[in-house]
């Protein structure tokens, strides 16, 4: 038997005194198995945890709900535009690095407030309930499909297809070339995990970053000539932009609307279904009475959310549990612990749709509060609620199968999931 420290299983959460091993099991995912257990002991131990394991840079792990939240509510709190040099990985991996840096994600404060007040008004509740049919027509045309097979890879064949399709459509790609961007929107999200970015995988980012600019830049030209009945043409109309956004920030934010709106909500479908199937009394509630889903939701994003990290960096010090935070330090809000602290959530290991009050992180709160949040929402109630209705005797292919995640800690979604009716 080998004596790699990689070969044995790690250490049992209960056994662990130190918080900087802890955090190492964390980010390791050839080590840390079911990972919750390993959050709720950084949390008990350390909960506000500093480390230099960013990147080289001094920062702060945070795991409570009440610390968590203080500087979630703190409008002077802003994401880190530094983030985003760990994405440069070089002269040929360029094109994928400037585009990241001009999305609302990395942008400096000034850029991203104008940013965000154009972008916003494009994603209210108004906005997305008058899209409400695209998001149903493209839930139910997927199911159509897959029902006469009495099985699926839930995953690849609902979860992915439903965000991207809908935000295809809603931004006007035509049908013939959603093949085309779907392969792209692969090969950037490959690109877009550091840790695995290999030659080729940058190759593919690059391609994939250049088809995205060239289409865009062709389809912002085309509406300002041809006004359509999609979001890209409300984003180039003089009276809606009012010059605030270049030719380049469009691009970059129709990138963002398709890479960060699909990926989050499609790991949050899958984590869902896979939650539901797991705890079959909660799962009979939406049976019962499918109307609950409306607040299941957020009880189901609570539980198992696909945003495990939120970023935040402040211009002023701040204090925590007696610990000063310095300016300019960068805070990791590890959302799966602080979605799951009993001090804000009795008995939090439990999926419970009767639970009041389930105000989770993982949008973020305030004025920086995740852009897609109503559309994303929106998704999840429509295509949780369709595939129940359609699918009464839903159930995993194979029972006892423990989930299987990525690697991602940032995005935490399974590779797959498969499932008969």
């Amino acid at each position: 038997m080998s004596n790699s420290r990689l070969d044995a299983s790690p250490p049992t959460p209960d056994s662990l005194t130190d918080p900087v091993e802890i955090l190492d099991i964390i980010l390791d995912p050839r080590r840390r198995g079911p990972l919750y257990p390993y959050l709720k002991r950084m949390r008990e131990l350390d909960p506000v945890h500093s480390t230099e394991v960013l990147h080289g840079r001094p920062g702060w792990v945070l795991t409570s709900y009440a610390d968590a939240r203080r500087v979630l509510s703190d409008h002077s709190m802003i994401s880190d535009s530094r983030n985003c040099n760990v994405f440069d990985t070089g002269p040929t991996g360029q094109q994928f690095f400037e585009l990241m840096k001009r999305t609302l994600l990395y942008l400096e404060p000034g850029d991203h407030k104008r940013n965000r007040r154009f972008l916003s008004k494009f994603f209210t509740p108004r906005a997305v309930r008058n899209r409400q049919q695209t998001i149903q027509r493209v839930v139910d045309d997927l199911l159509d499909r897959a029902e006469s097979a009495g099985k699926m890879d839930l995953v690849t064949d609902f979860a992915f297809p439903v965000p991207s399709t809908v935000i295809l459509e809603i931004l006007g790609i035509p049908e013939e070339d959603l093949p085309i961007f779907h392969r792209w929107l692969n090969d950037f999200a490959r690109r877009g995990d550091i840790s695995g970015v290999t030659p080729e995988v940058e190759r593919l980012g690059e391609e994939a970053t250049q088809g995205f600019t060239d289409y865009f830049m062709g389809l912002i030209r085309d509406r300002r000539k041809c006004p359509g009945e999609d979001l890209v043409t409300l984003l180039v109309q003089p009276d809606a932009q009012r010059g605030e956004l270049s030719d380049e920030e469009l691009v970059a934010a129709c990138v963002l609307l398709i890479q960060g709106g699909h990926e989050t909500t499609a790991n949050m479908i899958g984590n869902s279904v896979n939650a539901l199937l797991r705890n079959p009394d909660q799962l009979q509630i939406l049976q019962r009475e499918p109307e609950r889903i409306q607040m299941a939701v957020d009880e189901l994003i609570r539980y198992d959310s696909s945003v495990h990290v939120v970023q935040r960096v402040g211009p002023n010090d701040i204090e925590l549990r007696g610990k000063t935070i310095p300016a300019g330090q960068v805070c990791l809000l590890l959302t799966g612990a602080t979605n799951r602290d009993p001090e804000r959530f009795p008995d939090p290991d439990r999926l419970d749709f009767d639970r009041q009050d389930v105000q989770h992180l993982s949008f973020g709160l305030g004025t920086n509060v995740c852009l897609g949040v109503h559309l994303a929402r929106t998704e999840l109630r429509t295509a949780l609620g369709a595939l129940i209705a359609r699918f009464p005797t839903l159930q995993f292919v194979e029972e006892g199968v423990e989930p299987d995640y990525t690697d991602s800690l940032f995005l935490r979604g399974l590779r797959q999931l498969h499932v008969t009716w």
